[in-house]
């Protein structure tokens, strides 16, 4: 499973849960997916809880969802402090942070769950354990995209970094954006998002998740012939690319806010 999957789980079905659209026990189970039962650790001497439990005692404390945060360095995308949540959720690359109601004033501090993933067993055999390690976040509202125009973002974005690599790679990299489009248009994959979100957001989702992973492959190859400007001119263009899809699946996961009065 990807990393950034599990915090957008977490953010999306922990919601559901929250707001009443979804039972606890389908929602951990959404959650923790494939890997082993999530635990979460309130403090680092602290003995590790159930993320059930977890999730029971945000309900109780009035939390009314949780947002998705996806950060890169240079692009603290849906975080707004302190530093120290900032640090380590860029090392995580993804957090899931409380959302109050009513809305908190901007001195006041919300829970944030920030993932350590293990990785066990043999290649072809692995497991995963995921603790959940809990802190503060600040109150201030992040500035985010809504739905519509992070689609129209991902859109746009997969067209001009397909026309830019067309030009400095070729025929090699038209090849590439074919397999490209043919994989956006693929089967449909496992349900990512509690059924209440809508099937636009989903369908962004499910978008936003595939061309991750085509960057992601993109970037680990090497560029066969390309010269070395044509190779940096590729790796720079995957950069919007990368920022869109980030950015779509934050706007996916943010459509479950209002599961409750849908």
């Amino acid at each position: 499973m990807p990393t950034p999957v599990r915090a957008a789980l977490l953010a999306s079905w922990g919601t559901a849960f929250l707001q009443g659209a979804a039972r606890l026990e389908e929602s951990v189970r959404a959650i923790e997916a494939d890997d082993e039962p999530h635990l979460v650790l309130a403090a680092p001497m602290a003995d590790p809880q159930e993320l059930a439990d977890v999730l029971e005692e945000l309900r109780a404390d009035g939390l009314t969802g949780l947002r998705l945060a996806l950060p890169v360095p240079g692009d603290l995308l849906g975080l707004t402090g302190p530093p120290a949540l900032n640090q380590a959720a860029l090392a995580a690359g993804e957090a899931a942070i409380g959302i109050g109601a009513p809305t908190p004033s901007a001195g006041t501090a919300l829970p944030a769950l920030v993932p350590d993933v293990r990785v066990f067993g043999s290649p072809g055999d692995q497991g995963y354990c995921v603790t959940w390690r809990l802190s503060e976040a600040s109150g201030r509202h992040p500035d985010v995209p809504d739905l519509a125009q992070a689609d129209r973002d991902l859109v746009t974005a997969m067209r001009e970094t397909t026309e830019t690599l067309s030009r400095v790679a070729g025929s090699s990299w038209a090849s590439d954006a074919g397999d490209m489009a043919r994989q956006l248009r693929g089967s449909p994959q496992p349900l990512l998002l509690p059924g209440g979100a809508g099937p636009r957001a989903e369908s962004l989702a499910q978008r936003a998740l595939r061309v991750s992973r085509i960057v992601d492959a993109a970037r680990t190859d090497e560029g066969g012939t390309l010269t070395a400007h044509s190779a940096a001119v590729r790796s720079a263009s995957l950069g919007p690319l990368e920022r869109a899809a980030r950015r779509a699946l934050v706007a996916a996961v943010g459509a479950c806010h209002d599961l409750a009065v849908r």
